[in-house]
């Protein structure tokens, strides 16, 4: 009841802010209307998280962060949509303005799962939050879900113990710092103290039907999973095929109605995000040329869409001799050329410009030019990185050509989940998952997620 209670409040606070935009924008603004004459339909809110419960978002857990964001917009879509019915059927008097309940329905699209995202963010850290969960299979899996639900916070699942078939495997108790209890025969066990949920591994061969129904019989929630990173999962349909289990996989990129919609979307947000930068760009250029000699712009050569070459614009934040610089500090130090030979990044890069630089890539605001890009068409706000080419050589030809599928982006899901903590198996593991699941969804997920690293000051480095 807690956490319904802390979502609940959560989501009418969003809403009351998103109307009081409306109305502050439009009702007092321009038709000097009294709030009192929207007083009364204050109770009609109740009408949205009716709508959000329906969906399953009290508490939401299992509903991933991008599913998460297209409930909530077509629920709050849909009660004002019926709200405007309901005002036509009713023949509410006419004073209620049409442009203060438009306002109010996009202020809502974007204080809602705002406002849901930051909450979660700080309550899934509190050890009562989410949903108690066991997971059964093998040490090498345990280890790679554990880390999975680590970055999944909006889904809510809180491991406290693990199962293994292969627990003699391994002498430690822990995995990951979270319990080894020890095989099936403690399923009783841990159901008897409150845990309802199981995350069960699929082998190659599949999973025991005769085991699934035992799981069945002690948890609510049995979730089998299979490791499979190529594949798409965000758009997946089950299917029956006469008693038989199908699953129909979808690329909704192949479309020309989705790559329309993409493109419509970048040129719209990139347009108003341009304009809206010029100032940091120009504040930024400034910087850089009281501090360093030579153009306040650098232009490098990359991969677009279909291996064409595109010119990728940033802001400088590196010494004029920046590769020479790095040559020979690399050549001074094995180790650190372990580390670039890695992720192709430092942590204390020699080739960036005192304070000025290191400010502007922490900030991410060198990287403000490639708006321009985005409005041109070269380049989307959301898609892989463009590398270098140095940087592309050490990635497999066949995720090399995935990637000459689709646009290269501004930002993208590697940059929002690992930042510049992750190397190059993290680089192709997140751009192949958004390339295979690409949704609008999870484009508008990954720029509020971008906006929100930006602002907590976890930017490139």
């Amino acid at each position: 009841m807690a956490r319904i209670g802390i979502l609940l409040m959560t989501d009418m606070l969003a809403l009351v802010v998103a109307a009081a935009v409306g109305y502050l924008l439009w009702a007092q603004r321009v038709l000097q209307q009294s709030p009192a004459l929207y007083a009364d339909l204050l109770p009609l809110l109740w009408l949205f998280p009716l709508g959000y419960a329906g969906m399953g978002l009290y508490p939401g857990f299992g509903v991933g962060a991008v599913e998460t964001l297209r409930r909530l917009s077509y629920c709050t879509s849909f009660a004002f949509l019926v709200l405007a019915a309901s005002g036509f059927a009713l023949k509410l008097p006419p004073d209620y303005s049409r442009m203060t309940f438009v306002i109010a329905w996009w202020a809502s699209l974007v204080t809602v799962p705002l406002w849901r995202f930051l909450v979660l963010s700080v309550v899934s850290r509190w050890r009562w939050w989410g949903e108690p969960t066991v997971l059964i299979g093998s040490g090498r899996w345990v280890r790679w879900a554990i880390r999975a639900l680590g970055h999944a916070l909006s889904l809510g699942y809180r491991p406290v113990g693990v199962l293994m078939p292969d627990r003699h495997r391994y002498e430690q108790c822990l995995m990951e710092g979270v319990p080894v209890f020890g095989g099936a025969e403690m399923v009783p066990y841990l159901a008897e103290r409150g845990v309802r949920v199981a995350l069960v591994e699929v082998g190659e061969h599949g999973i025991d039907g005769s085991i699934l129904s035992r799981f069945q019989q002690h948890f609510r929630h049995v979730v089998v999973i299979r490791e499979a990173q190529d594949l798409p999962v965000e758009r997946v349909r089950v299917c029956n095929l006469g008693g038989i289990l199908g699953i129909e996989f979808t690329n909704d990129l192949l479309r020309w109605q989705n790559r329309f919609i993409k493109r419509l979307l970048d040129l719209t947000l990139g347009v108003i995000f341009f304009a809206l930068a010029l100032p940091l760009m120009a504040l930024g250029g400034c910087l850089v040329k009281l501090m360093s000699r030579g153009p306040f712009l650098f232009c490098q050569k990359r991969e677009g869409l279909g291996a064409s070459p595109i010119k990728v614009w940033k802001l400088r934040t590196m010494h004029q001799d920046a590769e020479q610089r790095l040559e020979s500090f690399l050549a001074a130090n094995p180790a650190l050329r372990r580390e670039w030979e890695e992720r192709f990044k430092l942590a204390r890069d020699p080739r960036i410009i005192p304070v000025v630089g290191t400010l502007l890539r922490r900030l991410s605001v060198d990287e403000l030019p490639q708006l321009w890009s985005v409005v041109k068409g070269e380049m989307s706000l959301v898609g892989p990185r463009p590398f270098p080419q140095y940087h592309l050589r050490q990635f497999p030809a066949e995720f090399r050509e995935l990637r000459r599928w689709v646009r290269p982006g501004l930002t993208g899901l590697w940059q929002v989940m690992v930042r510049s903590d992750g190397g190059i198996d993290e680089q192709q593991l997140y751009d192949t998952y958004y390339i295979r699941n690409w949704s609008t969804w999870l484009d508008l997920w990954i720029l509020f997620r971008t906006l929100r690293a930006v602002l907590l000051g976890k930017g490139a480095r």
